[in-house]
């Protein structure tokens, strides 16, 4: 009897997850200890496998750091990808808010990966190979923000100016509602306040 089973993952796959296992061990030292915390030995005693293991993904802690900024930093980017994609809709308007929404941390896990990425914001700034990963994460951000503005207002806004007002003040909400000063709901409404704001006082008249 020749059945078929399950089909056989590949190495590549096995790889892929073995990789990513020490990576999530990266994020939980930066969420729980911070980014100096990070090292060769307690990556590989927070993932639970050898220092060799950790050496033969991640040769150096640079090797480490910078894989795992990149790692988190596609996660963010992903993130808006997937918020945009399950708005459903051409409406700018309601893709705008979509962005906008997901800068605001809700969930718990929403809150760990936000403080991931200040975390490795932080680290990243003095080092100009990382630095410009930031610069220009956030500015692909500004310019989506931009692109979409352009095509909802019909008179004189500068829309690069208003791209990069709306995403300061939502990733400065953000901050706030880890603080607990405001809630998830109360940034949200703040930020879309002024998107209307501007939505509305630059469509011209009818």
């Amino acid at each position: 009897m020749s059945g078929k089973g399950a089909p056989v993952r590949g190495v590549g796959a096995a790889h892929d997850e073995r990789r990513q296992s020490i990576l999530e061990a990266v994020f939980t030292i930066v969420d729980t200890e911070g980014v100096e915390r990070v090292s060769i030995r307690n990556v590989a005693q927070q993932a639970d496998v050898s220092i060799g293991r950790v050496q033969h993904y991640f040769p150096t802690k640079d090797d480490l750091l910078a894989a795992a900024f990149t790692s988190i930093t596609e996660t963010g980017g992903n993130r808006v990808r997937e918020r945009v994609a399950a708005a459903s809709t051409d409406d700018p308007i309601a893709v705008l808010r979509a962005i906008l929404a997901e800068t605001i941390p809700r969930t718990a896990a929403d809150r760990r990966l936000f403080r991931i990425m200040q975390a490795f914001e932080t680290h990243a700034l003095p080092r100009p190979s990382l630095a410009v990963q930031v610069t220009q994460g956030y500015g692909g951000l500004i310019d989506l923000i931009a692109l979409l503005l352009g095509r909802t207002v019909t008179t004189g806004l500068d829309v690069a100016a208003a791209a990069r007002e709306l995403l300061a003040l939502s990733t400065g909400l953000a901050g706030l509602t880890l603080t607990g000063n405001i809630t998830a709901d109360q940034a949200e409404h703040i930020v879309f306040a002024r998107l209307d704001s501007f939505v509305n006082g630059y469509r011209g008249s009818d």
